[in-house]
């Protein structure tokens, strides 16, 4: 049986709630000329389709960021959070199930 590599980590033992998100097309200003641009906004609509309200701001992610470092966060430890305006199920399909 093969171990996944994150259950290896000393972290959680520690008290330490290591997680990581996937944000989907995040509008700053490196990115906001391509989207200001038709051929650019298609390109990065056809890359990252992210039909739940579009793109995201940087205030828009922050608050998971804030809650998954939290005090209040008492169990949530080696995930991955999508927040992607369902970008990824998009993408992936069923075949992520």
């Amino acid at each position: 049986m093969q171990v996944c590599s994150r259950s290896r980590g000393p972290w959680a033992g520690a008290g330490i709630a290591l997680n990581a998100i996937s944000p989907g097309t995040t509008v700053t200003p490196f990115i906001q000329s391509m989207l200001d641009a038709p051929e650019g906004r298609a390109q990065i609509d056809g890359s990252v389709p992210m039909p739940l309200n579009g793109h995201a701001s940087p205030q828009q992610i922050a608050p998971l960021l804030s809650w998954l470092t939290c005090p209040e966060n008492t169990h949530v430890t080696g995930q991955i959070i999508f927040i992607d305006g369902g970008a990824d199920a998009v993408v992936c399909g069923d075949r992520a199930w």
